[in-house]
Protein backbone atom coordinates (compact mmCIF):
# COMPACT_ATOMS: atom_id res chain seq x y z
CA UNK A 1 0.00 0.00 0.00
CA UNK A 2 1.43 3.46 -1.41
CA UNK A 3 1.30 6.30 1.03
CA UNK A 4 -1.09 7.88 -0.65
CA UNK A 5 -3.82 5.32 0.04
CA UNK A 6 -2.84 4.68 3.25
CA UNK A 7 -3.38 7.88 4.32
CA UNK A 8 -6.59 8.60 1.84
CA UNK A 9 -9.34 8.28 4.23
CA UNK A 10 -7.72 11.56 6.17
CA UNK A 11 -6.78 13.34 3.03
CA UNK A 12 -10.45 13.15 2.73
CA UNK A 13 -11.98 14.17 5.81
CA UNK A 14 -9.41 17.49 6.15
CA UNK A 15 -12.08 19.87 4.40
CA UNK A 16 -14.93 18.45 6.49
CA UNK A 17 -13.06 17.91 9.74
CA UNK A 18 -14.59 21.02 11.22
CA UNK A 19 -17.57 20.13 10.97
CA UNK A 20 -17.70 16.41 11.68
CA UNK A 21 -20.49 15.42 14.44
CA UNK A 22 -17.39 14.06 16.49
CA UNK A 23 -16.54 17.63 17.17
CA UNK A 24 -19.17 17.66 19.28
CA UNK A 25 -19.32 14.80 21.50
CA UNK A 26 -15.55 13.64 21.17
CA UNK A 27 -13.02 16.32 19.57
CA UNK A 28 -14.52 19.69 21.03
CA UNK A 29 -14.82 18.11 24.77
CA UNK A 30 -11.35 16.31 24.12
CA UNK A 31 -9.76 20.19 23.49
CA UNK A 32 -11.72 21.38 26.80
CA UNK A 33 -9.76 18.86 28.78
CA UNK A 34 -6.26 19.31 27.79
CA UNK A 35 -6.54 22.77 28.04
CA UNK A 36 -7.48 22.07 31.27
CA UNK A 37 -3.95 20.94 31.97
CA UNK A 38 -1.77 22.53 28.83
CA UNK A 39 -2.78 26.20 30.35
CA UNK A 40 -1.48 26.24 33.65
CA UNK A 41 1.56 24.57 32.48
CA UNK A 42 1.82 27.63 30.00
CA UNK A 43 1.15 29.96 33.01
CA UNK A 44 4.54 28.97 34.69
CA UNK A 45 6.40 28.70 30.85
CA UNK A 46 4.64 31.17 28.45
CA UNK A 47 7.50 30.30 26.20
CA UNK A 48 6.92 26.36 25.97
CA UNK A 49 8.35 24.22 23.18
CA UNK A 50 4.69 22.38 22.70
CA UNK A 51 4.95 19.44 19.79
CA UNK A 52 1.28 18.31 18.91
CA UNK A 53 1.22 14.36 17.20
CA UNK A 54 -1.98 14.42 14.81
CA UNK A 55 -2.23 17.90 14.82
CA UNK A 56 -5.26 17.81 12.22
CA UNK A 57 -6.60 20.95 10.97
CA UNK A 58 -4.48 22.66 13.82
CA UNK A 59 -7.83 23.35 15.68
CA UNK A 60 -6.11 22.81 19.27
CA UNK A 61 -3.25 25.86 18.44
CA UNK A 62 -5.57 27.92 17.59
CA UNK A 63 -7.06 27.67 21.33
CA UNK A 64 -4.03 28.16 22.77
CA UNK A 65 -2.33 30.26 21.13
CA UNK A 66 -5.40 33.13 21.56
CA UNK A 67 -3.76 33.15 25.30
CA UNK A 68 -0.45 31.97 24.85
CA UNK A 69 0.74 33.87 21.24
CA UNK A 70 4.89 33.37 21.81
CA UNK A 71 4.65 29.74 22.03
CA UNK A 72 6.66 27.40 19.88
CA UNK A 73 4.82 24.95 18.29
CA UNK A 74 5.41 22.20 15.96
CA UNK A 75 2.32 20.04 14.78
CA UNK A 76 2.98 17.22 12.79
CA UNK A 77 0.39 15.04 10.66
CA UNK A 78 0.42 12.22 7.76
CA UNK A 79 -2.39 13.91 5.94
CA UNK A 80 -1.07 16.93 3.77
CA UNK A 81 -5.01 18.67 3.72
CA UNK A 82 -4.71 18.44 7.12
CA UNK A 83 -1.54 20.77 7.36
CA UNK A 84 -2.87 22.24 4.26
CA UNK A 85 -5.98 23.80 6.18
CA UNK A 86 -3.94 24.11 9.60
CA UNK A 87 -1.04 26.86 8.00
CA UNK A 88 -4.16 29.01 6.72
CA UNK A 89 -5.75 29.28 9.87
CA UNK A 90 -2.27 29.54 11.74
CA UNK A 91 0.06 31.94 10.01
CA UNK A 92 2.06 33.07 13.12
CA UNK A 93 5.55 32.35 12.25
CA UNK A 94 6.31 30.50 15.95
CA UNK A 95 3.44 28.23 14.77
CA UNK A 96 4.79 25.58 12.41
CA UNK A 97 3.89 22.63 10.44
CA UNK A 98 5.24 19.79 9.02
CA UNK A 99 3.51 16.84 6.85
CA UNK A 100 4.75 13.40 8.88
CA UNK A 101 4.27 10.21 10.33
CA UNK A 102 5.59 9.59 13.72
CA UNK A 103 7.42 6.87 13.14
CA UNK A 104 9.55 9.05 10.57
CA UNK A 105 9.55 11.81 12.81
CA UNK A 106 13.00 13.08 14.34
CA UNK A 107 14.22 16.50 15.67
CA UNK A 108 17.17 17.95 17.31
CA UNK A 109 14.80 19.84 19.40
CA UNK A 110 13.40 18.57 22.85
CA UNK A 111 9.81 19.87 23.91
CA UNK A 112 8.25 21.31 27.42
CA UNK A 113 4.62 19.72 25.98
CA UNK A 114 3.79 17.18 23.79
CA UNK A 115 0.15 16.67 22.85
CA UNK A 116 -1.38 13.71 20.90
CA UNK A 117 -5.02 13.38 20.74
CA UNK A 118 -6.89 10.57 18.82
CA UNK A 119 -3.62 9.74 16.51
CA UNK A 120 -2.30 6.93 18.85
CA UNK A 121 -4.64 3.99 17.86
CA UNK A 122 -3.39 4.06 14.39
CA UNK A 123 0.04 4.44 14.70
CA UNK A 124 1.25 0.76 13.62
CA UNK A 125 4.15 1.03 15.96
CA UNK A 126 2.69 1.97 19.31
CA UNK A 127 5.83 0.67 21.47
CA UNK A 128 8.22 2.34 19.12
CA UNK A 129 6.07 5.36 18.77
CA UNK A 130 5.97 6.38 22.61
CA UNK A 131 9.51 5.46 23.34
CA UNK A 132 10.50 8.22 20.21
CA UNK A 133 7.75 10.47 22.42
CA UNK A 134 10.03 9.84 25.58
CA UNK A 135 13.21 10.78 23.77
CA UNK A 136 11.70 13.97 22.37
CA UNK A 137 10.86 15.41 25.97
CA UNK A 138 12.77 18.02 27.71
CA UNK A 139 13.10 18.10 31.23
CA UNK A 140 10.28 17.64 33.74
CA UNK A 141 8.03 17.66 30.17
CA UNK A 142 4.24 17.19 30.30
CA UNK A 143 2.40 14.66 28.23
CA UNK A 144 -1.28 14.79 27.29
CA UNK A 145 -2.36 11.69 25.23
CA UNK A 146 -6.23 11.05 24.46
CA UNK A 147 -7.79 8.39 22.60
CA UNK A 148 -11.20 6.08 22.45
CA UNK A 149 -10.18 2.90 24.49
CA UNK A 150 -11.73 -0.45 24.72
CA UNK A 151 -12.35 -2.21 28.05
CA UNK A 152 -15.67 -3.22 27.84
CA UNK A 153 -17.90 -4.66 25.23
CA UNK A 154 -19.79 -1.66 24.90
CA UNK A 155 -16.07 -0.15 23.98
CA UNK A 156 -15.41 -3.41 21.71
CA UNK A 157 -18.79 -2.71 19.70
CA UNK A 158 -18.67 1.35 19.36
CA UNK A 159 -14.59 1.43 18.73
CA UNK A 160 -15.38 -1.13 15.67
CA UNK A 161 -17.58 0.76 13.97
CA UNK A 162 -15.54 3.61 14.16
CA UNK A 163 -12.82 2.26 13.24
CA UNK A 164 -14.98 0.72 10.02
CA UNK A 165 -15.82 4.60 9.10
CA UNK A 166 -12.00 5.60 9.33
CA UNK A 167 -8.87 3.40 8.59
CA UNK A 168 -6.66 0.58 10.71
CA UNK A 169 -6.73 1.12 14.09
CA UNK A 170 -6.40 -0.64 17.57
CA UNK A 171 -7.65 0.67 20.81
CA UNK A 172 -5.86 -0.39 23.56
CA UNK A 173 -7.56 -0.44 27.24
CA UNK A 174 -6.21 1.29 29.74
CA UNK A 175 -4.78 -1.14 31.33
CA UNK A 176 -2.42 -1.98 28.64
CA UNK A 177 -1.35 1.59 28.13
CA UNK A 178 -0.37 1.77 31.72
CA UNK A 179 1.64 -1.24 30.57
CA UNK A 180 2.92 0.42 27.70
CA UNK A 181 3.82 3.41 29.36
CA UNK A 182 5.59 1.77 31.71
CA UNK A 183 7.45 0.01 28.83
CA UNK A 184 8.48 3.33 27.14
CA UNK A 185 9.93 4.80 30.20
CA UNK A 186 6.26 7.11 31.17
CA UNK A 187 5.41 7.36 34.35
CA UNK A 188 1.46 7.93 34.46
CA UNK A 189 0.21 11.35 36.22
CA UNK A 190 -3.38 11.36 36.16
CA UNK A 191 -5.70 9.63 34.19
CA UNK A 192 -9.70 11.12 32.88
CA UNK A 193 -12.18 9.59 30.91
CA UNK A 194 -13.93 12.00 28.93
CA UNK A 195 -17.80 11.02 28.05
CA UNK A 196 -20.20 13.65 27.06
CA UNK A 197 -22.81 10.92 25.88
CA UNK A 198 -23.74 6.80 26.68
CA UNK A 199 -23.36 5.92 23.10
CA UNK A 200 -19.81 6.96 23.08
CA UNK A 201 -17.01 4.76 23.65
CA UNK A 202 -14.33 5.46 26.51
CA UNK A 203 -12.08 8.32 25.74
CA UNK A 204 -9.23 7.66 28.11
CA UNK A 205 -6.86 10.92 28.83
CA UNK A 206 -3.42 10.45 30.01
CA UNK A 207 -1.29 12.93 31.86
CA UNK A 208 2.53 11.72 31.70
CA UNK A 209 6.30 11.99 32.56
CA UNK A 210 9.37 10.85 32.01
CA UNK A 211 10.67 8.41 34.28
CA UNK A 212 13.53 9.54 36.21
Amino acid sequence: MNKSMKYEVWEKLAHKYNRLWVQKYSLRPTRREVLKIVLPLLEKNKNARILEIGCGTGQLIREISRKYGNVRYLGIDVAENMIKIARTSNTAPNLKFTVCPIERFSSGDRFDIIICTHAFPYFPDKEGALRKIAGLCAENAGIVMVQSSTNDLKDLIINFFLKATTSKAKYPSIKEMRRLFAGAGLKVKRIGVIRERRYMPTIALFYLGVQK
